[in-house]
């Protein structure tokens, strides 16, 4: 008898010391409650928490995206660059080589853009879709603005429409700059 009510004794001061949750968990179903309708299932918060995470990693900039981005956002500063420089030459009516260099660059922002957007991922493109169409966009109407402003900014215009042109390549900028910054944001090289 004595062995048999050490025995007892051992497993009640197991049960005592052993949490309740613990005892529940073994039962089989991965729930704490027998009656739970989620039974063997995951929480949803805790799959959407987990997809969020996965989206996260599958966008997240490789070495050489990295390495584009920042090519790319050197020369769309340079596209501004030169606009401020064309905006100075405008007054002189001397700014063919200014315009001639603008175009340049603005032709060299678009080939980075076409190399960035074509070097992410099947996965990258799905999960940045919103912020790859808005780089488009910013980056097509920067090219339409600078095409319209090499169009009409010729010796018999007028200083008002010069300066219209020369806000609305400005504005083309900036609002890609915008995009550049929230893509690469999205991307985990925020830092650029």
């Amino acid at each position: 008898m004595c062995k048999h009510t050490s025995w007892i004794a051992a497993f009640l001061l197991l049960l005592l010391v052993t949490p309740p949750l613990a005892i529940a968990q073994r039962r089989g179903n991965g729930t704490t409650s027998p009656n739970s309708a989620n039974r063997g299932n995951y929480p949803t918060d805790t799959d959407s928490a987990l997809k969020d995470i996965q989206l996260a990693a599958a966008v997240q900039a490789t070495e050489e995206q990295r390495s584009q981005s920042r090519l790319w956002n050197q020369d769309t500063d340079a596209v501004k660059r030169l606009l401020q420089e064309l905006q100075n030459a405008v007054a002189t009516d001397n700014f063919s080589t200014q315009l001639s260099a603008l175009n340049a660059a603005i032709e060299k922002s678009n080939a980075d853009y076409h190399d960035f957007v074509g070097n992410l991922t099947k996965e990258q493109k799905a999960g940045l879709k919103k912020q790859i169409q808005k780089l488009g966009k910013t980056n097509e109407a920067l090219i339409k603005a600078g095409l319209g402003a090499t169009r009409e900014l010729g010796p018999a215009s007028s200083s008002a429409k010069r300066a219209s042109k020369m806000e609305k390549i400005k504005t083309a900028i900036d609002n890609l700059q915008g995009a550049q910054k929230e893509i690469a944001a999205e991307m985990g090289m925020a830092a650029q």
